[in-house]
């Protein structure tokens, strides 16, 4: 018989934060009730052990990790319309779902017990060419800063995703697409420095992108930069965190339930956090309505 509560462990998460955590996890949890633990061994199992742990009946999977592995976790379950609840034990680089959420992440004891008393919400999960996200997707900066941080091996957390993105801020080109929202809400082509399609409001761990978001309100806010000189790209930078950046002429802030994004050629784009290729020029996005059930 499998235990109520399952761990799911990515011991590569947080670049070992994870793995480094696991004992303190453990104790937290198994003093509420029984546990299994699984590890990932590659990306991907999360996948597959998310829907194990589903026809398993748990009552809930427990994830050790950071915003990828919960994203394939949660991306698994509500594809497969899962009811199996979601935990986040933060173990990640950004942690920028969990801050949405605002369950306390952090602090392992305070999750065990919320996790025992049953305290759960309904949020929805977006989706970008068919690919389900729960925080955010996007184009542009985003994307150049995270290949440098593959890059850079001197620093952790919200200071490594901060020293990427100060180092791209005055280097990146800009993104040629077209943005449409049905043709009579918004349709225009031009050179962004970032398009973002956010579910939830946080974005490389300090960023307020999208301030307006709400995990469960059956939409995805769209929040378009268009690009800037470099004295106006640091002004945007400066107010990011704050998420007073929506207020810059350069910005344009909606609220939709689907958009779709064009651009000339494939371009790689980032969902929660981890880059992705694709060989299309068009992608869809929507949202998934109440496809989650968390802890929180």
């Amino acid at each position: 018989m499998p235990a109520p509560t399952r761990l799911l462990v990515n011991p590569a998460a947080g670049r070992g934060r994870a793995l480094r955590r696991l004992d303190a996890a453990t104790r937290a949890l198994s003093r509420v009730g029984a546990l299994d633990v699984v590890r990932t061994e590659r990306s991907g199992d999360e996948a597959r052990l998310a829907l194990e742990a589903a026809a398993d009946n748990v009552r809930t999977l427990v994830v050790l990790g950071g915003d990828g592995t919960v994203s394939r976790v949660a991306g698994a379950f509500a594809t497969a319309g899962a009811d199996t609840p979601l935990a986040i034990l933060a173990a990640g680089t950004g942690n920028d779902f969990a801050k949405s959420l605002g369950a306390p992440v952090h602090d392992y004891a305070a999750m065990a017990e919320r996790i025992a008393r049953g305290e759960t919400r309904r949020v929805d999960v977006g989706r970008l060419g068919g690919r389900p996200f729960v925080n955010a997707a996007g184009f542009g900066f985003d994307v150049a800063v995270l290949e440098r941080m593959t890059r850079a091996r001197w620093l952790r957390g919200d200071a490594l995703y901060i020293a990427a993105a100060l180092g791209e801020l005055f280097r990146f080109g800009g993104v040629e697409a077209r943005v449409q929202v049905a043709p009579d809400v918004f349709d225009e082509r031009a050179r962004w420095l970032l398009v973002v399609i956010a579910n939830g409001q946080w974005f490389g761990g300090s960023f307020r992108i999208a301030p307006s978001a709400r995990l469960d309100d059956g939409q995805l806010d769209l929040v378009l930069v268009r690009d800037a000189n470099a004295w106006r790209r640091a002004r945007l930078f400066a107010a990011a965190p704050f998420g007073t950046h929506v207020r810059a002429p350069e910005v344009r802030a909606l609220t939709t339930h689907a958009c779709t994004i064009a651009t000339d050629r494939p371009v790689a784009c980032e969902l929660d956090g981890e880059l992705v290729t694709t060989d299309r020029s068009v992608l869809e996005a929507d949202v998934l309505r109440s496809a989650l059930v968390c802890v929180a």
